[in-house]
């Protein structure tokens, strides 16, 4: 069954528009820029579809983040790396649950502030929250009636 990726950028105006999935991998591999977005930060609709043949194809999962570019217009790679060191942090109390149970333990209220910090640093860097319009009119770009919720 085949499985594809959907890119929609918010613009300015709040109207969405597509961004090639193939012109988004390019910009994020570093093999073509895209200079209508260098040095900007973007709000991305992603979503990912699956079909069958001939068939019209469902949504299963659409996420609504910010993504950056630098000044060449390239996905910005120390954004991404900063996100996903943000994303590992976030989940440093997870390790420390058991220990935790006992009184004092130190180490895990340590974790536990680690990943309240990183977790709001994701969210006030690279969460984008959309208003109820917002999600629909995404899910109105994006096609017929969906299968999933959006995940933010």
């Amino acid at each position: 069954m085949p499985v594809w990726r959907r890119y929609l950028v918010k613009e300015s105006t709040g109207r969405l528009v597509e961004l090639p999935s193939r012109q988004y991998d390019r910009a994020d591999d570093g093999t073509a820029p895209i200079p209508d977005y260098a040095g900007r930060c973007v709000e991305l609709v992603s979503a990912v579809l699956v079909g069958k043949q001939g068939a019209t194809p469902t949504v299963t999962e659409v996420a609504f983040t910010k993504l950056y570019f630098d000044q060449s217009g390239f996905v910005d790679a120390a954004k991404r790396e900063r996100m996903i060191r943000l994303m590992l942090e976030s989940c440093a109390d997870r390790r420390g649950r058991k220990p935790a149970r006992r009184t004092g333990c130190t180490d895990c209220n340590a974790l536990a502030e680690r990943a309240d910090a990183a977790r709001s640093e994701l969210m006030r860097d690279f969460e984008w929250a959309p208003a109820p319009a917002e999600v629909t009119a995404a899910l109105f770009v994006l096609g017929p009636p969906h299968s999933a919720a959006p995940l933010h």
